[in-house]
């Protein structure tokens, strides 16, 4: 019907070329003008017989299935400090009378960073020290007299022995009576009591334990007369970098400003960041795993490292959700191109990666309630959906393979960028040429036809 209307229409606009013609023109000529006309109109006819337009469906935007590489990171934020920082502190209350060094100074272990007032130091060094020799003087003052007394008793226990050995002899005797031989006999035993009493180690009377004690606390308290001394002299206990100077000359160097540290010094030959994983990607991240660090002060450039220690241990992430985090430390490797210790640098680390493979963007995969994936192609004008499986996927982009060999499954393939979920199997889709993203595609893979005539 419609290709009879199409007739009758052209037949009209020939009977109207025809009353326009003048009538001068010959019978001959109008002949072949309409048989021109009439060609044209069966040939009108069989191009719409032969090859009908096809139903416009709906619009899609498509991109053509291609291969690539893939990876998926995480990013996280940190602070860069050197891998080996001390604090320097003097529990010593005593003013600050010299500052040796600034910020910025390279300096090596055992250097003198600053000196206080040692003028109450000293004086507590040398009662300490008379202590000392007080204590060691007591215990040669009492070896002494328990030496005199000692040979004194053993005297007495001598002269002890020998009377009553002879009184023994003539109370036997009968030559004096047994007071007498009592009296000996207690004078024995009372002399061989008191001996008993000493300690002799090789021959030598010993002191009560009380003198070695009293001798032993005067040395404990020089050693920490001492180490007040020392004190006095702020020293680095790492070779590296002056990074922070807190106090300054006439202050107490025990409570130096905001109540921080003296001196901080770290080793910035080595840097590394500072960072806490999720407690739900801990699982993916191991020693030596790569990162790209980047921050504002490196101009668009970045640097690469590696995780070089994991915490055993969570922590709270903050007070407002359940989450924990896990520290983690990424040691920054090769030239540190002008990162400075302090700031705060942010490290991609690479999770997981896959290359030459597909790759497509994340919304192009339907998920289905099973968990199931698939992805619509566009063939011959209609959907054709192909069942996927999924692997590193990025923040924008994953990668897919199909679940079985399908023939629209392959490189130059189109496939669409955000299927909508009305889409079915053989539904007629029109490709928006003009969307972005979009790629050529013939007539037939569009589902256009273009009229022509």
């Amino acid at each position: 019907m419609e290709e009879n209307q199409q007739g009758q229409d052209v037949s009209q606009e020939i009977n109207k070329l025809l009353e326009a013609s003048p009538k001068k023109k010959k019978k001959g000529k109008l002949k072949w003008i309409l048989i021109g006309v009439l060609v044209l109109v069966l040939l009108f006819i069989a191009k719409n017989v032969l090859f009908p337009a096809k139903p416009m469906g709906t619009m899609v935007s498509v991109q053509a299935l291609t291969k690539g590489d893939i990876q998926e990171k995480i990013s996280l934020s940190g602070p860069v400090s050197g891998t080996d920082a001390q604090q320097v502190t003097s529990g010593l209350h005593a003013k600050v009378t010299e500052i040796l060094v600034k910020e910025g100074d390279k300096v090596e272990k055992g250097q003198v960073l600053a000196r206080l007032d040692k003028t109450d130091v000293n004086t507590a060094l040398e009662a300490a020290k008379t202590q000392l020799d007080l204590a060691k003087a007591n215990k040669t003052e009492a070896e002494k007299n328990l030496r005199l007394e000692y040979e004194k008793n053993q005297t007495i226990l001598k002269n002890a022995e020998l009377d009553f050995q002879r009184k023994s002899s003539l109370y036997s005797t009968g030559d004096i009576p047994q007071s007498d031989y009592e009296a000996a006999e207690s004078a024995l035993k009372d002399a061989k009591a008191t001996m008993a009493n000493y300690k002799v180690i090789k021959g030598a009377v010993q002191v009560p334990d009380t003198y070695d004690l009293q001798i032993k606390t005067a040395e404990q308290e020089l050693e920490k007369a001492e180490s007040k001394v020392s004190d006095a002299d702020l020293v680095s206990p790492i070779a590296g970098t002056i990074t922070r100077v807190n106090i300054k000359v006439g202050e107490f160097a025990d409570t130096p400003t905001e109540n921080k540290y003296d001196f901080t010094v770290e080793n910035l030959d080595q840097l590394e960041l500072s960072i806490a994983v999720s407690e739900y990607n801990i699982g993916k991240v191991h020693l030596g795993q790569k990162a790209t660090i980047t921050a504002d002060i490196l101009g668009g450039e970045s640097l690469e490292g590696v995780v070089s220690s994991i915490s055993p241990t969570g922590e709270e992430k903050n007070a407002n959700t359940s989450e924990r985090v896990i520290p983690i430390k990424v040691q920054i490797t090769g030239d540190k191109k002008g990162l400075l210790s302090g700031i705060t640098a942010k490290a991609d680390l690479l999770l997981s990666e896959a290359k030459d493979v597909y790759v497509v963007p994340i919304s192009a995969v339907m998920t289905g309630e099973d968990g199931s994936n698939k992805m619509a192609f566009v063939v011959n004008g209609t959907v054709h959906f192909v069942p996927v499986t999924t692997g590193v996927t990025s923040d924008v982009s994953m990668e897919v393979k199909p679940v079985k060999e399908d023939s629209a499954f392959k490189e130059g393939s189109n496939y669409i960028l955000s299927p909508d979920a009305s889409l079915t199997e053989g539904s007629p889709v029109t490709v928006d040429p003009t969307a972005q993203g979009s790629q050529s595609v013939s007539p037939e893979e569009a589902g256009v036809v273009v009229q022509t005539g």
